[in-house]
């Protein structure tokens, strides 16, 4: 609930806009309410639980260092910045996306790494569709070096489109590759 507090007082300023024209403070707004009335949820349940039903509180730092890497690695990354000390190139949605993903994927107790490369070119061409496409959310897709070429070579428009459909098909290659030849090796 206090996280919900702190994202609702941080998007506080942006505006929310209206059903048809939704804005940068529509979506931190919804989602801390969400937040809270989950949070809420969970205290009521653990104050009307019978006691001695609780469980163990562990901690485990290994997912929670991976998560909080992958994030880093996010902020970092996509649009490179120069941070007093450090100094990241920019990389784009098309090189953190799929490293995000798996990264954050290695905090699962059962890795599954056919699984996971899998789900981050997946994952990837389908943030690129929502965000860069459709929501139109001005987000680097390539690294710079590349994208100053594609756009100049292919156009912005069709720069931006070959990323997401690309990499829907490498999902679907590893899939048919790694899963399908799988199953007819069993059967």
């Amino acid at each position: 609930m206090t996280i919900a507090l702190l994202v609702w007082f941080g998007a506080i300023e942006l505006e929310f806009g209206t059903i048809t024209d939704i804005r940068s403070g529509t979506l931190p707004t919804i989602l801390s309410i969400a937040l809270a009335i989950v949070g809420l949820g969970v205290v009521l349940q653990g104050l009307f639980q019978p006691p001695g039903s609780s469980e163990r509180l562990e901690l485990t730092i290994r997912p929670t260092a991976l998560i909080i890497l992958s994030i880093g690695v996010f902020g970092l990354f996509i649009r490179g910045g120069n941070f007093g000390l450090l100094s990241t190139p920019q990389l784009g949605l098309l090189v953190v996306g799929p490293l995000t993903v798996f990264i954050a994927g290695c905090a699962a107790d059962r890795l599954r790494v056919r699984s996971l490369v899998v789900l981050a070119f997946g994952l990837t061409s389908a943030l690129l569709l929502i965000f860069v496409d459709v929501l139109a959310v001005n987000i680097p897709v390539y690294p710079k070096a590349i994208a100053d070429v594609l756009n100049t070579s292919l156009g912005e428009y069709f720069a931006l489109r070959a990323g997401y459909v690309v990499y829907a098909m490498i999902a679907l290659g590893l899939y048919l590759i790694l899963y399908m030849s799988a199953e007819r090796k069993r059967g």
